[in-house]
């Protein structure tokens, strides 16, 4: 039986297909700010920060560190006029996404039945988005942040997925070996071989499963998110 458990979010505990959600939430944040700069050019931007945040491997620096080291050169703003509009954002506008996802009505059973075991459970989403937007999409999917032992979110996290770093990061924070955690999550690359290479178990949910790369996944288990209660009973029996 693992020491802990991990659960990615979007498409694991929470219905909802990230390409459209990104698509739709880019194109609002971008109306956001189109008092200070073109929308076709800060979505430009934007991802271009973000993917410098995901290539960061800096161990001293946050993810948001990293994300606004860069944001903050194409913006002909100081910080102090810029951080509010996202606060604002993420208050007033980010809800309207909200009929772009579905709650999957085996969530709560699994968190129950994970909970059961009495070990931490980490929500184990990707650390792109400040703790706002991840608050928000757990309400969405009926969590709280009670359930988890770390929830992670770009503020104090160092390492986005798919680097084996950023689940080594959790192992050290909740202070589990990475050889004692079971990683459960629907992407073949982010979840499942980043979380291996880590040297954690893997379980891919199958119920929505995205492989960018096209590699078999080669996770330890597999399964339907209903299935999940049922496997951790048998890995319990199993000890």
């Amino acid at each position: 039986m693992p020491k802990a458990i991990l659960f990615d979010l979007d498409g694991t505990l929470l219905n909802v297909d990230m390409d459209d959600f990104l698509g739709r939430y880019l194109k609002r944040l971008a109306v956001h700010f189109a008092h200070m700069m073109d929308p076709q050019e800060f979505v430009v931007n934007l991802m271009a920060s973000t993917q410098a945040m995901i290539e960061n491997r800096d161990p001293q620096k946050t993810n948001r560190e990293a994300f606004w080291e860069h944001f903050l050169t194409t913006l002909p703003h100081k910080p102090e006029a810029v951080y509010p509009h996202i606060d604002t954002f993420y208050q007033d506008v980010f809800p309207e996404l909200k009929p772009y996802v579905k709650p999957y009505p085996h969530t709560p059973e699994v968190l129950a039945s994970a909970t059961k075991h009495a070990c931490p459970l980490v929500l184990a989403t990707n650390p792109v988005f400040p703790l706002a937007a991840i608050r928000h999409r757990m309400n969405w999917a009926g969590l709280t942040e009670e359930q988890f032992a770390l929830v992670t979110s770009y503020e104090h996290m160092h390492y986005c997925k798919p680097h084996p770093e950023y689940y080594l990061e959790i192992a050290e924070r909740i202070n589990v070996a990475p050889q004692d955690c079971l990683m459960i999550g629907n992407d073949a690359d982010d979840d499942i071989r980043a979380a291996a290479k880590a040297g954690m178990q893997t379980y891919l949910v199958k119920d929505l499963v995205v492989n960018k790369s096209g590699k078999p996944p080669q996770a330890d288990f597999s399964g339907h998110i209903k299935d999940i209660p049922s496997f951790l009973e048998k890995l319990k029996e199993d000890s």
